[in-house]
């Protein structure tokens, strides 16, 4: 089948400022059309810029929004230049972001379209029928984990007192013209484990890090059904994914430590450049790499006190940036497990972690804690590792769970998405989150002003807003977020 799309507008699609489309096919570069299986398998191998819009592996942005970072004014003062005011809006949970677009809005649904786009055509091209099951079901789990993020973000969590709140727009063509209203959010969920149910259905090993596989779709639907609390999916799943791939990092003999200006421990990871070739088996635990891009991840002293002084993962919270450059000699962490960007696809770690919570409510202590230590083990240097106590309640142990993933996984939805479901359900004590920061006034900081922002446990604004332009392109069709 022939279209008359362009790939190079994906960047566009959905809400972006564009109403005049170029009449060409769609195509790799913007000579070479889309013709064969290979061609496809081109596009979704080139992971350094995929239509100048991100490839698929880049991945909706939750550093802001969560209990894991904090502005200090020492840290604020140096970087407010350098930190966007959308940013700071996000940090003190605004009801409407002035900036006009959000890139991981736009790049999600760039990919979302790629995925649309080769799950609607894929069986015309030339190629291998096996292959094009393959990338079908590819194509499904991209869409799966774009949707999840997204609605994880932007919409309340789901529980059933919330089913017929405002879900995501469910786009599943490349027309242009389809601009879908907000579904509902049970239709999002459905939608989310329907695409699930088609990617679980690929029959490839894992071979790249970027690529789906058996163990990538596996994972993600261990962490969708996590996050939606029917844990006997989660739980199968999760196993299913570690049938597949369980590979983890020993930090002690894998990740070693040097000496940044002879005074600052600087791990190993941390030297990866971004995309460069190393980065992408710089850690294999990735059952299917994601990765958000930035440089300010400054972590709460909140976050920091939850690590046992010898634990390993310390080592990726370093001062010599803020220290040696920026002269600050208190509050001056920074996030650096690898130089300029977090990793937060499914993860061999957080599927012992999925199992670990499956088995404390289900009274199965010592399940739990064994799937805890599998974590643990290769987080501690050999003669400093002690195996944690056997939890005595359902409580205890979920809370023990869910503080091991807030260490494994800061900044990522992993964390963003346990308080939601957390505070929702009711089990543990309630998440409150208070930043002390200041007021904000006529699109500018004053740091004249102190103020304190406060997130109550099953806020509203728990769900993020939609970029304006997504409301303003089509005149009021797709709802903003109400507070």
């Amino acid at each position: 089948m022939k279209n008359i799309l362009t790939i190079l507008l994906i960047s566009v699609v959905l809400f972006s400022s564009c109403d005049d489309y170029l009449d060409v096919k769609p195509s790799k570069t913007n000579e070479q059309e889309i013709e064969t299986t290979h061609d496809i398998n081109l596009l979704l191998n080139n992971t350094l810029d995929l239509f100048n819009s991100g490839h698929v592996i880049s991945d909706v942005d939750f550093t802001k929004i969560g209990d894991d970072i904090k502005f200090y004014d020492n840290v604020y003062s140096v970087f407010s230049t350098w930190i966007p005011y959308e940013q700071v809006q996000s940090y003190t949970w605004q009801n409407e972001i002035t900036a006009v677009s959000d890139a991981s809005w736009t790049k999600s649904y760039t990919h979302i379209w790629l995925a649309n786009y080769i799950i609607n055509n894929v069986d015309n091209l030339e190629g291998d029928e096996d292959e094009k099951a393959n990338l079908k079901a590819e194509a499904h789990l991209i869409r799966a984990y774009k949707f999840l993020s997204l609605a994880m973000k932007h919409c309340l969590y789901p529980s059933s007192a919330n089913s017929a709140e405002l879900g995501l727009p469910l786009k599943a063509t490349t027309e242009f013209e389809e601009l879908p209203a907000r579904s509902t959010l049970q239709e999002t969920i459905d939608n989310i484990e329907t695409s699930i149910i088609e990617g679980l259905k690929i029959e490839k090993d894992r071979t790249d890090s970027w690529r789906e596989s058996k163990g990538s779709a596996a994972a993600l639907a261990a962490r969708f059904y996590l996050y939606v609390h029917d844990f006997t999916n989660a739980k199968k799943y999760a196993e299913m994914a570690l049938s597949e791939w369980n590979r983890m990092i020993d930090m002690e003999t894998e990740v070693p430590i040097s000496k940044k200006f002879g005074l600052y421990d600087n791990p190993s990871t941390a030297n990866m450049t971004t995309f460069g070739k190393a980065f992408y088996s710089g850690w294999e635990s990735q059952y299917k790499m994601y990765v958000v891009e930035d440089y300010n991840f400054y972590p709460s002293n909140d976050l920091l006190a939850m690590y046992d002084a010898l634990d390993l993962r310390l080592k990726f919270y370093t001062q010599w940036y803020l220290g040696v450059y920026f002269g600050l000699t208190e509050n001056n962490y920074s996030y650096t497990k690898f130089s300029s960007a977090i990793m937060t696809g499914p993860d061999v770690a957080e599927m012992y972690l999925i199992l670990a919570e499956c088995a404390a409510r289900n009274s199965d202590f010592a399940t739990c804690m064994l799937n805890v230590e599998a974590v643990r083990i290769n987080r501690f240097a050999a003669a400093d590792y002690v195996e944690l106590a056997i939890p005595g309640s359902v409580k205890e142990a979920v809370q023990l769970v869910v503080d091991e993933r807030r260490r494994e996984f800061p900044f990522t939805s992993c964390r963003y998405s346990d308080i939601k479901r957390i505070n929702a359900e009711g089990l543990l004590d309630p998440i409150t989150i208070t930043r002390n920061f200041y007021a904000l006034q006529d699109g500018n900081v004053n740091m004249a002003s102190p103020q304190s922002y406060t997130l109550e446990p099953n806020s509203r604004k728990y769900a993020r807003p939609l970029p304006n332009e997504v409301v303003d392109l089509t005149d009021g069709k797709i709802e903003q977020n109400t507070y």
